[in-house]
């Protein structure tokens, strides 16, 4: 299923499929129903919300993209993205989360009160060469 709107819609999936999002734009998109992947590819001001994905939910070439899992997700992939949110339910706290050519990726998960708490992914990392392999840390600022 291919899908380019510039409005809100709402689209219930049938189980086993794959809903690929491409150049869509100020739009807003409910996924309602269990789909094997979702494809988000260069939208600009797009949001996502979906129930569960068996496979993965890619985020691809966008600009300003909000995304909500409310069921579960193993895999989310971020690759070429100029600012993302992510927000995760309870179920999908334990997905992997895979950044590549991203910047301004925050990714919040509900607290102990149920309110949403925001969580900033690193853009920058060192690596250094230790004992035989490559360590890599993310980079830390610290005010001083």
């Amino acid at each position: 299923m291919h899908l380019l709107y510039e409005a809100e819609i709402e689209i219930v999936i049938l189980c086993k499929q794959t809903v690929y999002i491409f150049g869509c734009k100020d739009s807003v998109l409910q996924i309602k129903g269990k789909v094997n992947n979702i494809t988000v590819d260069k939208c600009t001001k797009m949001g996502v919300v979906f129930t569960d994905v068996f496979a993965a939910c890619e985020i691809v070439n966008c600009n300003s993209v909000e995304v909500q899992c409310q069921g579960t997700a193993p895999t989310i992939s971020v690759d070429n993205l100029a600012g993302c949110q992510l927000y995760l339910s309870k179920d999908s706290l334990e997905a992997s989360i895979t950044t590549a050519k991203s910047n301004e990726i925050n990714v919040l998960v509900p607290g102990p009160d149920n309110d949403m708490v925001e969580h900033t992914v690193p853009q920058q990392y060192i690596h250094s060469f230790k004992d035989g392999q490559f360590l890599t840390t993310p980079v830390s600022h610290s005010g001083g």
